[in-house]
């Protein structure tokens, strides 16, 4: 894809802010030309259409996605460990920039659009992918339960984190996510952590 220029990278961080305060229906020309400061028929030397602008942004999407599991996988000391990092990265990601998370858990992205629709789709089936990647290494290295398959633990991960960022949504960001997914990833590493055998103490 072509290098952004910085007034569109601008634009783009301008229509998650308001995809997080108006849903994709306040996504306007007229509403980005007062945040960014350009004329409406500036836009067309930026993005072509609403359309155009979303796409850019699912491109966003999956830069700041691959960061965060780079990351995790790079600095992560084993796979439990980079899960943590993983669900920490995005909740750092999303309090820095609350429209990311209406656009990794989307309900009406591309909606009546099934190009767009297809390429969330893809991000979301890539993420899901590396998740069961990990997972699955950390059930060969011994710290992962092996009694529920590989894709179900990313489904009950990535499902449980999605139900704190939606209630951190509809409270209207007043919590604090990052401490949320802190002690959400406390309970859910008892849970994916096989049992010590009988009469052992850890």
């Amino acid at each position: 894809m072509p290098a952004r220029t910085a007034r569109q990278d601008e634009i783009i961080h301008e229509a998650l802010g308001l995809i997080s305060e108006q849903g994709l229906h306040g996504l306007t020309y007229r509403h980005l030309s007062e945040r960014v400061g350009v004329s409406v028929p500036a836009f067309y030397r930026h993005f072509a259409s609403k359309a155009e602008i979303l796409e850019a942004t699912v491109d966003y999407l999956q830069e700041v996605s691959a960061g965060v599991f780079d990351h995790a996988e790079e600095c992560g000391t084993d796979a439990l460990d980079s899960l943590r990092l993983i669900l920490l990265g995005y909740a750092e990601r999303f309090a820095a920039n609350q429209g990311l998370a209406a656009m990794v858990f989307p309900d009406e992205v591309g909606s009546g659009d099934h190009g767009l629709q297809g390429r969330v789709l893809l991000h979301m089936e890539e993420n899901q992918r590396r998740l069961k990647a990990l997972i699955t290494g950390g059930v060969a290295a011994g710290l992962i339960r092996p009694d529920i398959p590989p894709e179900r633990w990313a489904f009950i991960v990535m499902g449980s984190f999605r139900l704190l960022v939606t209630k951190w949504r509809l409270d209207g960001h007043t919590t604090d996510l990052v401490a949320g997914v802190h002690g959400l990833w406390r309970d859910l590493e008892v849970i994916i952590r096989p049992s010590a055998p009988a009469g052992t103490t850890v």
